[in-house]
């Protein structure tokens, strides 16, 4: 069986809806799974995320470039990834569109 992170890939590598989604982006000493810079949106497949985390650098890269992370649970990858990715889409594309404006 694949791993959550392929699974989730396989829906949003060909840039759905316009979307282009990078993954493994490294930026400033950290990585971040999944990015999608049009809409100031990073995805995190977390376990637990409400666990908390010292992210210093990741948090100020964060602010500096208004992005937003998105935290999905393995679990709903395994289970439903399509379902997952029209999710993160039906954010992104709003988002994508406010920053466009400015």
């Amino acid at each position: 069986m694949a791993d959550p992170q392929t699974l989730l890939w396989q829906h949003l590598k060909d840039a759905p809806q316009g979307l282009e989604f990078v993954r493994d982006f490294e930026t400033d000493g950290f990585t971040l799974p999944f990015y999608c810079e049009a809409a100031h949106l990073a995805i995190e497949i977390e376990a637990d995320p409400f666990r908390s985390k010292t992210h210093a650098a990741r948090d100020a890269w964060q602010e500096a470039n208004r992005v937003d992370v998105m935290q999905v649970p393995p679990s709903h990858v395994l289970q439903n990834a399509s379902e997952v990715a029209d999710a993160i889409l039906a954010i992104a594309g709003p988002r994508k569109q406010r920053f466009a404006k400015g």
